[in-house]
Formats: structure tokens, sequence, C-alpha cells
């Protein structure tokens, strides 16, 4: 069953320089936490108008899911936030990687991922990313993740990650009425069509 972080005050996690564009290090921290249900109604309210998000509810924004959220110390306004989708067999998603507009283009998506990605892999959690949009593919990449051209490549070979995906994820990922509804309204206003690529960053030594 998927679990999720519900401690509201956490440490933060250190980040190191190289994670940082010029200029921007000193600025942000990064907390594992569930957002505050302003921040939640924020973040929902402009992924709203992105065609290559399918969306989150606001319960999984605020405690049903894994968050690390991206803040400034000084003023404790957040800049972005990461959802992560944990799954059965050890699995994790890299669901949202998302900044505010006036954050974006200074390097804190990259700040963002891998920090994320540091406590992750310390877990021993095999990584799943799906995405449409070019920058999330250079980004994922520049994080270490295998890319795959889609969901066929992932599965080929492997019955088990057939199974995996067409059952299990599915079942898991589609629980929630807000998504679907989601999915609907943004392939009739933006006729987005959701044909993801895969990226995949396996633990040592799994398959």
């Amino acid at each position: 069953m998927p679990y999720s972080v519900r401690e509201a005050k956490a440490s933060p996690i250190p980040l190191r320089a190289d994670d940082l564009a010029q200029g921007a290090l000193g600025e942000f921290e990064l907390q594992r936490r569930p957002l505050t249900r302003y921040e939640a109604a924020e973040i929902m309210r402009q992924i709203k108008d992105s065609p290559d998000i399918t969306g989150y509810s606001a319960a999984e924004w605020t405690g049903r899911r894994d968050i690390f959220a991206l803040v400034s110390p000084k003023t404790g306004k957040l800049a972005g936030a990461l959802l992560v989708h944990h799954l059965v067999g050890r699995w994790s998603e890299i669901a949202v990687v998302f900044l505010f507009e006036e954050y974006r283009g200074r390097g804190l998506g990259r700040q963002l991922l891998q920090g994320a990605l540091r406590t992750l892999k310390s877990a021993d959690r095999k990584l799943l990313l799906f995405f449409c949009s070019p920058g999330m593919g250079r980004l994922s990449a520049e994080a270490g993740f295998d890319i795959l051209a889609d969901e066929a490549e992932f599965t080929r070979g492997s019955l088990r990650r057939k199974l995996f995906l067409s059952v299990l994820y599915k079942a898991q990922w589609l629980c929630s009425a807000y998504r679907l509804r989601e999915i609907r309204r943004k392939r009739r206003e933006f006729a987005c069509s959701f044909e993801f690529k895969v990226a995949v960053l396996m633990r040592q030594g799994a398959r």
C-alpha cells in the first residue's frame, strides 16, 4: 500500500552547491512535509492550466502523498514542490515537479528534483517518472534516469513489469475522482494526449 510522510515539521534536507544555479545558493531549503491548505490551493490553481500535468488533489498535497517543499527560509514562501506516489514492489513515482512561474529559469527545478532523489535513493526505492515536456526529460536525464520512449519499452520482455504497470500501478494511480475529472477536462479543453515518455532510476542491484 502507498505510504506518506505526515510530519508537518521536518528537518531541512541538505542541499549541495552543485544543485543550484549561480545566485540561488542559500536562498532556499528543501523540506519533506505536506503542504498547507493554502500552498496546496495555489499549486493546484496553476497546475489546472498546465497541459503536461494531470493533476493531484488537495488531500494528496496535504498529507496523503510524500511531499518535498522548496521554501525560502527568510520569508517562508513556497517556491515549488515535488510529489511522490509510493507504490507496491518498492517502486516510487516522481509524479509532479512544479515551480511557481516567478521561480523558473534559475536552476531550482534541478535543486528540487536532485535533493528529493538523494532522500528517496537512500530509502532503496526504484523510481519512475512519466513526462511529456522536453524540459522534464532533460532534468530526468541529468539526474541519472534512463529515458524510455514509452510504456511498451518499459515493460518489454518483463511479465512482472507488465503486471505492475497495467494492473497495480493503474489501480493506485486512477483511484482519484479529482484526477479522472482533470484528465477528462484537459483532454477536452487543451486537447491533451498524455502520451508520456518513461524515465527509470533503479536502485543498486534491482531489475
